[in-house]
């Protein structure tokens, strides 16, 4: 770690770099999220669709594989599949995580430019000092801000041996709130299983 050099603008710098290295770490967790829902919701997505088109082909050969409703079964699921995948393309947890990808990027690049400034003694100095303050305060701008669970996962990770224990009870509440939106996709990947149960029992009983 560079030498802080005795003037005003070391407090600053070394403000700096502590908020910008805080903030990459909380933008950094925010990009995984993102990229694994992105993930997660696709997979959802996916596995929806090919099961209600095995089951439609299912219904062609075996008109009452799903009961007397099985037609309006796989309307409506082909119904739900398509607003599923609005609102998921909507969401845009691909490019989302993307953005902040680079943000997280840059955003570490100001923090170690910090960092390696608090020890430059050049007559350009002050003027690097505020330059980074304002690339710092502009990536901040330039997408869209980490959640306070990204925020909370960062100051856990680097106060585990000094929390309270109410400390620590309000972060395992606020993860397991956010672990169960996290676990949405995967939880319904249970109706595409429930689908094939029926088609899988036909075909493999007629083998």
């Amino acid at each position: 770690m560079a030498e802080s050099l005795p003037d005003a603008l070391s407090p600053m710098l070394e403000r700096l770099e502590k908020r910008s290295y805080t903030t990459y770490l909380c933008r950094l967790n925010a990009s995984r999220r993102l990229s694994h829902a992105n993930t997660a919701w696709n997979l959802a997505l996916v596995s929806l669709s090919t099961s209600t088109a095995i089951a439609s082909v299912g219904l062609l050969a075996k008109r009452d594989m799903y009961g007397v409703g099985g037609d309006a079964l796989m309307v409506s699921l082909s119904i739900l599949s398509l607003v599923a995948s609005l609102v998921v393309s909507g969401a845009g947890y691909g490019t989302r995580a993307r953005a902040m990808e680079e943000n997280y990027k840059r955003i570490q690049q100001i923090s170690v430019a910090a960092e390696n400034l608090k020890g430059y003694a050049g007559p350009d100095r002050q003027d690097k000092g505020e330059k980074l303050q304002w690339e710092y305060e502009v990536a901040v701008a330039s997408t869209e801000n980490h959640t306070s669970r990204d925020f909370h996962k960062v100051q856990s990770s680097s106060q585990d041996g000094t929390r309270s224990k109410t400390k620590r009870l309000h972060d395992l509440a606020v993860s397991a709130a956010y672990s169960s939106v996290t676990l949405l996709p995967y939880a319904s990947l249970v109706v595409p299983i429930l689908i094939l149960i029926p088609f899988s029992t036909w075909f493999f009983n007629g083998i």
